[in-house]
């Protein structure tokens, strides 16, 4: 455990929250993908998920929107370890409008 804080140890250079620049490519661990008006599914490829990697799915919504109003839960269908995981409703129903989905890659290892 360090006896400093990022702060400390950063004073000069840390402005504003953290944050870190998640670009597309092979190897991506963040993103968003979009699950289209009548479909059910979205595949997201990347390197960077492996079959024991918790995947976490949160949703971009409008100003005002709230999560009820969207009328699909998403999860996690199927894992490629090394090639894609595949996000969809879970009741297998078409979305009834674009959902815009946020997820990020944890490793567990």
């Amino acid at each position: 455990m360090p006896d400093r804080t990022a702060e400390q140890l950063y004073r000069g250079l840390l402005r504003g929250p953290l944050r870190t620049q998640a670009q597309s490519k092979s190897n991506q661990w963040a993103g968003r993908s979009t699950i289209s008006s009548g479909s059910e599914t979205v595949v997201v490829s990347t390197t960077s998920v492996d079959s024991n990697s918790v995947i976490l799915i949160g949703f971009q919504s409008m100003a005002g929107d709230v999560v009820g109003s969207l009328g699909n839960a998403v999860c996690v269908r199927s894992i490629s370890p090394g090639n894609f995981f595949t996000l969809g409703t879970t009741d297998s129903q078409a979305a009834t409008r674009d959902l815009a989905v946020m997820w990020l890659i944890v490793p567990t290892q």
